[in-house]
């Protein structure tokens, strides 16, 4: 009887895995370092390799920054969707007013963070988060900064609530994206890399927001604190982690 492909059972095939001595049509055939594997084997091995950890001790997400690039997607999304979506004056329907507080719709301390006020504010966000977020994110993992973005965007609007004008409004990414930043800072230091240039510019755009007119220095604020805070946990915890390993 001719072998064929278990999962492909129409297709004769010679070939079989090394590994695990079934046939493998070409289909299912995978070029190893020695000889061919099936698929299911590739797939079992890959399943059964230790993630790669950065020197936090954390896992590092392999592959796209997805988590950056969906926040990324989602601010463009609203800004360019928001006027057909929620009428002309749509920023404030979804910005955050220190005097409404959270029982007037309290969905409003996230929404805020997803609104910006012009293309050219949009655009500065979406490059910072860019270039800091991809680099958080490929340290601390997806989850975890996931986790950082989302409690520096709760952060940076519960300090516009608790220190803002009451009838300003507050909307922009920049809150979170000062605590992607904050934890970059955090991660440098915790990997002893150079990060002092990095801490000038941002204590320079956070002092900026205490002087221009318009800038929501208290998202900054709360956001910077909030992901400091979040990243030097998540490093203790890392630490911790690696130091039991070690032990046993």
């Amino acid at each position: 009887m001719e072998p064929t492909c278990p999962r492909h059972p129409g297709v004769v095939s010679y070939v079989r895995c090394q590994r695990c001595g079934r046939p493998a049509c070409p289909d299912c055939q995978r070029t190893a370092a020695v000889g061919i594997h099936c698929v299911d084997c590739v797939k079992a091995s890959r399943q059964k390799q230790r993630p790669v950890r950065s020197g936090l001790g954390l896992p590092v997400a392999q592959g796209k920054p997805i988590v950056t690039y969906t926040l990324i997607g989602l601010n463009l999304a609203v800004y360019f969707l928001g006027p057909a979506l929620w009428g002309e004056y749509w920023t404030g329907r979804l910005s955050l007013v220190p005097a409404l507080g959270l029982d007037y719709e309290p969905w409003r301390l996230v929404t805020s963070g997803f609104v910006h006020f012009g293309f050219a504010h949009l655009l500065l966000n979406m490059f910072a988060l860019f270039q800091f977020g991809t680099v958080v994110e490929t340290l601390l993992g997806r989850l975890r900064f996931g986790l950082v973005y989302g409690l520096s965007l709760l952060g940076g609007g519960l300090t516009v609530l608790a220190l803002g004008q009451p009838y300003s409004q507050h909307g922009g990414a920049s809150g979170a994206i000062f605590g992607v930043l904050a934890a970059f800072v955090v991660l440098s230091i915790a990997l002893k890399r150079p990060a002092y240039d990095i801490m000038v510019l941002g204590g320079l755009w956070l002092a900026l927001g205490f002087v221009i007119e318009g800038v929501s220095w208290e998202g900054h604020l709360g956001g910077a604190v909030v992901g400091a805070v979040s990243a030097l946990v998540i490093v203790r915890l890392g630490q911790r982690s690696r130091a039991r390993g070690r032990r046993r």
